[in-house]
């Protein structure tokens, strides 16, 4: 009796790894979040994650190893905002500009400067600007996108300008970098660990 509760267990693993675990999974169970993930044949990989204004995305590749599935993002890290340019500006106030990629004005990014004991804030309008009381000697701006739970900064400025030009680096913001991610297989759902240790999301297999 053993030895044929052996076989049996033995031949469930080894149908276990041979299983094919390419295909489409989607993300059951949990509220107000819309995630797939999608495993081709050629060993890569493409992720999206939906969370009410934020969205995030993931490109890649993967790998079986053993009883998980191993992601590994492609893309690079980049810093999120990069300074372009400041000019000397006007007398009487002090801008400070973030652009698209495309150099369109990007809006409610919200921006801080430090300089000496105040911290000013304020939000860009549409065109990309956030306007602030000029001050003496700004040291640094530095930015938060709440939607994405994002601060970064803050990045030294000329003291002498009052208009610094910004670029925003949409992808940065956006992208997911698993490294070496491995996501348990069970039966023909994925267990993903990535977002919280704790509370594990299960992608089922279409």
């Amino acid at each position: 009796m053993k030895a044929l509760l052996f076989s049996l267990s033995l031949l469930m693993c080894m149908s276990a790894v041979g299983q094919d675990v390419s295909g489409h999974y989607y993300l059951q169970g949990v509220m107000e979040v819309g995630s797939e993930l999608l495993l081709k044949p050629d060993g890569t990989f493409e992720y999206m994650l939906a969370y009410g204004a934020a969205d995030y995305f993931a490109k890649g590749t993967w790998k079986r190893d053993g009883n998980s599935v191993i992601l590994h993002s492609t893309g690079k890290r980049a810093e999120p905002f990069v300074l372009l340019r400041s000019e000397e500006g006007k007398p009487g106030r002090l801008r400070v500009w973030v652009m698209g990629q495309n150099g369109k004005g990007v809006a409610n990014i919200h921006v801080g400067v430090k300089a000496g004991e105040q911290n000013l804030e304020a939000h860009t309008d549409s065109d990309g600007a956030a306007v602030f009381p000029d001050t003496s000697k700004p040291e640094a701006v530095y930015f938060e996108v709440r939607v994405y739970s994002l601060e970064a900064g803050p990045y030294p400025v000329n003291p002498a300008h009052r208009d610094f030009y910004f670029q925003i680096n949409g992808d940065s913001i956006t992208q997911v970098f698993f490294e070496h991610e491995a996501l348990a297989i069970d039966g023909n759902a994925l267990i993903m660990k990535h977002w919280d240790p704790d509370k594990p999301m299960r992608y089922v297999k279409e």
